[in-house]
């Protein structure tokens, strides 16, 4: 049974984990942060939380460590690693795990659910598709760049799990996060990628633009449409449901942002490795498999493969 205090571990605590480890502790509840490079920052100047409407949240005292088995065994587990760290994984969670310990993988892109569940069989795995927008602005401090703070959907990759969606849903909102269930992890996360493919994608070949430089230039707000009808097509086609309404909504939502950078831009201009597999290459995959052609998408996977980043010069 989830206890109604659990402890809470965030792996990853840069800007998506540091997001949520301030709003669930700001809550009163008990988080311990793992942190490599912001570690030391961090414990001397706290966790800084700006939201979208000028209001900041502070941790003074985060409960940050540096590996995990100075976390030690916990409740629920918020992963917001890199997809491309995925194969650390399994050892940098062992110390964190117990029999009932809940991992809920915030990651982008297709397998992470997955992943998870072939290295932790008996444990409940939950993905979370996040509407969040934030950037690491400086050590520890996080910048969010959506009205109302942001939202998240979540959904148990087993049937059998969805009570500790519910569950964890609610502990969410208790801690001023938006969040809501869904019925299928598979839906929502292809309704993710609709999101994450383009903006990711496109923001990196438009030369290291923000998302308002996409949605407000009219070929690729076209480019990133198609792109969606796309993934809304593969998704369809292997059993996720996806209103045509949702491109729209997207690109609507996308307006009401300030100028973001998503994840996948930032890596590239650090010179860091892009999430290219998880976000465009098994997407891409699983939808030509599915008998849907998939020409943007193509195009765009084999292009964010060869482009170099201006810090690698």
């Amino acid at each position: 049974m989830f206890p109604t205090n659990p402890t809470i571990a965030i792996v990853g605590a840069g800007a998506l984990g540091g997001y949520f480890g301030v709003r669930l502790a700001l809550a009163g509840l008990r988080v311990r942060f793992l942190m490599r490079g912001d570690l030391s920052a961090v414990r001397y100047g706290g966790l800084r939380l700006e939201l979208e409407d000028g209001t900041v949240h502070k941790v003074t005292r985060p409960d940050a460590h540096g590996s995990t088995a100075a976390i030690g065994p916990s409740d629920l587990v918020l992963i917001a690693l890199k997809t491309t760290q995925n194969a650390c994984l399994p050892a940098t969670l062992g110390p964190l795990m117990r029999p009932h310990t809940v991992l809920l993988t915030l990651q982008n892109g297709l397998g992470n659910a997955e992943f998870l569940r072939r290295h932790f069989p008996d444990n409940p795995v939950i993905g979370g598709l996040c509407q969040i927008g934030v950037n690491r602005v400086a050590p520890g401090v996080i910048r969010n760049f959506i009205p109302g703070g942001g939202s998240v959907q979540l959904a148990a990759l087993d049937p059998e799990h969805g009570e500790l969606a519910e569950t964890v849903a609610a502990l969410f909102d208790r801690a001023s996060i938006r969040a809501k269930t869904l019925p299928s992890l598979g839906e929502a996360t292809w309704r993710k990628l609709m999101w994450n493919v383009p903006f990711n994608g496109l923001t990196i070949l438009a030369g290291g633009v923000s998302t308002d430089c996409v949605v407000n230039t009219p070929a690729l707000r076209t480019y990133a449409r198609e792109l969606m009808e796309e993934l809304r097509a593969a998704a369809g086609k292997l059993g996720h449901s996806i209103e045509a309404e949702y491109t729209d909504k997207l690109l609507e939502f996308t307006d009401r942002m300030k100028p973001y950078r998503p994840s996948s831009l930032v890596d590239f201009l650090e010179g860091k490795e892009i999430e290219v597999e998880a976000i465009f290459g098994e997407p891409l995959r699983q939808g030509e498999a599915a008998g849907v052609p998939m020409p943007r998408l193509s195009a765009l996977d084999l292009l964010l493969r060869g482009v170099k980043s201006p810090a690698a010069e």
